[in-house]
């Protein structure tokens, strides 16, 4: 056979020597993962750099898989909140990847909401994320007067989860936003990293004039590198 013919010319160990190249770097889009801080050393909100997330299914319930470093604090947020919002950078945000990625949240005295402030993103209150968030209607009830007639809404996330997007800030002017679910099924070890497949519940887009997240109704044109941030650029500028 084929690979019999190969392995009389080559030790079959050869095929899985750490010495041999990695293959061609593919420009990704570049992700802040920003989670609320729950059961862990700091309040507020953590942010990282995320370039492996990716979509995995087509019919609902969208999912995703977020790939993230171990032993940060951002992760460690994540999967004790079980809640989170993908943020697309654009291509003017390059400067807050050194800021978010490539510092520790653990890092004592390094705080990334006043870093990412030095560089003119201030970070904004999501407000519990409730732009970003679908609802569907539900019964009508009578108001207070007994004739008045108003329409319920029920979220589709829990109020679990609502809780715990109410402390979590956001960074301004992205090329889109997702709020993601952890779903309650085992991780997956990938070495340094550990893979989350995630429900997607809501996506929002920047809002210019009322500067805030909107969700985002109806599909939107494709992005690319000229609307969002891709890692050809950082490798071609020296950042990664």
């Amino acid at each position: 056979s084929q690979y019999s013919n190969m392995s009389k010319h080559r030790p079959l160990i050869a095929f899985a020597s750490p010495s041999i190249p990695p293959p061609p770097p593919i420009s990704m889009p570049v992700w802040s993962l920003s989670s609320p801080l729950l059961n862990v050393p700091r309040e507020g909100t953590s942010m990282n750099i995320v370039t492996f997330a990716t979509p995995v299914s087509v019919a609902p319930p969208k999912l995703w898989t977020i790939s993230l470093y171990r032993n940060t604090l951002t992760k460690e947020a994540f999967f004790s909140s079980g809640i989170g919002i993908l943020q697309l950078l654009n291509p003017s945000q390059k400067s807050l990847v050194p800021l978010l990625g490539k510092r520790s949240g653990y890092e004592e005295g390094y705080y990334k909401r006043n870093e990412c402030q030095k560089v003119g993103y201030t970070w904004i209150a999501g407000n519990g994320c409730n732009l970003l968030i679908k609802t569907d209607e539900t019964t009508a009830y009578d108001g207070d007067d007994g004739n008045s007639s108003d329409t319920a809404m029920a979220s589709v996330i829990s109020q679990e989860d609502r809780s715990a997007l109410e402390s979590i800030e956001l960074l301004p002017e992205c090329a889109a936003y997702i709020l993601v679910k952890l779903l309650p099924r085992p991780t997956i070890d990938a070495g340094d990293h550990e893979v989350a497949v995630c429900e997607v519940l809501g996506t929002g887009i920047w809002d210019g004039k009322t500067k805030q997240v909107v969700l985002l109704e109806k599909p939107s044109e494709s992005l690319d590198e000229t609307s969002a941030l891709y890692t050809s650029l950082l490798r071609k500028e020296g950042i990664i």
